[in-house]
């Protein structure tokens, strides 16, 4: 077997992609800069219920350009893309989950007014 022969068969199946240059990662690093800055702004405004979100697709943003782009998912397989997504969702529907297990959990609450009752005794006693 010849050296272009053996060269030849462990490059079948493998298909070359252009090369991402430097100024297109510094690109990428500024718009991943961007976002996240973006989010810690959010993060300090008062939003609400709006603010979960608002993260959440900020997040996936950046986790979709990061795969895409510095995993070089773009170039491979489809069924790779398919898993990222199905992992991507996978997460978001577990943080939902959670965030409305914990946020209508009532023992918060009922500590906050055992707090206040205690207050009120002790203020009370002062007054003895």
């Amino acid at each position: 077997m010849s050296m272009e022969t053996g060269q030849h068969a462990e490059g079948v199946g493998h298909v070359e992609h252009p090369p991402t240059t430097i100024r297109q990662y510094v690109m990428i690093g500024v718009v991943l800069t961007v976002i996240t800055a973006l989010e810690l702004a959010a993060s300090y405004m008062d939003l609400g219920a709006l603010l979960i979100p608002l993260l959440l697709i900020m997040s996936a943003i950046k986790f979709a350009i990061v795969v895409a782009l510095f995993m070089h998912l773009r170039f491979d397989s489809p069924l790779l893309a398919r898993l990222f997504v199905f992992g991507l969702f996978l997460a978001i529907f577990l943080m939902v989950a959670v965030l409305l297990i914990f946020g209508n959990d009532d023992s918060r609450r009922a500590g906050e007014a055992g707090e206040a009752a205690a207050s009120a005794v002790a203020s009370v006693g002062a007054l003895i």
